[in-house]
């Protein structure tokens, strides 16, 4: 409250400041402080608000950084025809009030109106590349944050792979398997081994497409299943169209840990996770079976994947749950 009425004063004293300036470059002393010093500010006020506002409303349209070139000229176009008329109605409104003689140019106009559209355009330049460089450096900002979210996301992901226990639950199953079945046991090492690849192949990658995605979480399935047998159940409908497009890697693999850390699994009532792609997103969904012994989660994981989500579509991540079904949706990004 007290920021916006700090704005609303500082912007009529700039006005009455160049209300001043007008009065002292174009008019005699003498009417310095006739009543016309203050319908002059109104008009300055007028077409600041005016200007603001098609600014405002680009900033929607046509960001800066996105749309540079098509901005400066649709904002210049924009500002200058507004500027223009709105300035030659409200001077022929003054000359009215004041000689009330019918001309639609006077002397007056003709000696004012260059030089208040020029002064007028010289401010606009001067808030326009304040702007663009604004939002150049906010965005620099931004790809910095980006950076360290990515470096962060790509270590905790390193870390749930690397961790001791999912090395410890991997050597277990290893070990049994060495005794019971030994080709069973080459080829579970074979797929550990493609799992820990890919980790280290995607750890500099932002985007990855959703097919190599798929291939890496049927390496992963294949040690959940050898791990829990039966106990876990994986439907995947993947439409071909879509195996193209692109996601965050090592996102599908997070979330599919996730629900089997966070449900009960077991031979007589199995987890089922489905993983399919609808309406140009791919979702992972299963019946909520919680476990007992389960710290409640953080959702640092799903927060992670949906602030990197956002540095590249404004599509969200959406997380849904009816207390029967938990249900994650992740939008397909279409690289240009």
């Amino acid at each position: 409250m007290k920021n916006s009425k700090f704005k609303i004063i500082n912007k009529l004293g700039i006005a009455i400041a160049i209300a001043f300036f007008f009065k002292i470059a174009f008019f005699r002393i003498e009417e310095f402080f006739e009543w016309d010093l203050l319908f002059i500010t109104v008009i300055i006020v007028i077409i600041w608000q005016g200007n603001e506002a098609i600014d405002n409303l680009l900033n929607t349209k046509y960001p800066w950084i996105e749309n540079t070139k098509k901005r400066l000229i649709i904002q210049s176009i924009l500002s200058f025809v507004y500027t223009s008329i709105t300035l030659f109605a409200l001077m022929y409104l003054l000359h009215q009030l004041r000689f009330g003689d019918g001309q639609i140019i006077n002397r007056k106009m003709m000696e004012i109106f260059p030089p208040a559209i020029l002064f007028t355009l010289a401010l606009l330049a001067v808030k326009i590349g304040s702007e663009f460089f604004s939002a150049l450096k906010n965005s620099l900002v931004e790809i910095e944050k980006y950076k360290t979210e990515s470096a962060n996301a790509q270590l905790q992901n390193l870390k749930n792979q690397l961790n001791p226990h999912f090395l410890f639950n991997n050597l277990s199953v290893l070990t049994s398997l060495v005794y019971k079945n030994q080709d069973k046991a080459a080829d579970f090492i074979t797929e550990l081994a493609k799992v820990y690849r890919y980790v280290l192949d995607t750890k500099n990658a932002e985007l990855v497409p959703l097919q190599e995605e798929l291939d890496f979480i049927n390496h992963y399935i294949y040690l959940q299943k050898i791990r829990f047998e039966d106990s876990v159940l994986f439907e995947i409908k993947i439409e071909e169209s879509q195996k193209s497009a692109f996601i965050l890697p090592m996102c599908l693999q997070m979330l599919v840990e996730n629900t089997i850390q966070h449900n009960e699994t077991s031979q007589a009532n199995p987890l089922k996770v489905l993983i399919y792609t609808q309406n140009n997103s791919l979702i992972i969904e299963n019946p909520i079976l919680p476990r007992s012994n389960t710290a409640e989660s953080t959702k640092t994981g799903s927060k992670n994947i949906e602030q990197r989500y956002s540095f590249f579509t404004d599509k969200k991540v959406i997380v849904s749950n009816n207390g029967e079904i938990f249900k994650v949706i992740l939008p397909l990004i279409q690289k240009k």
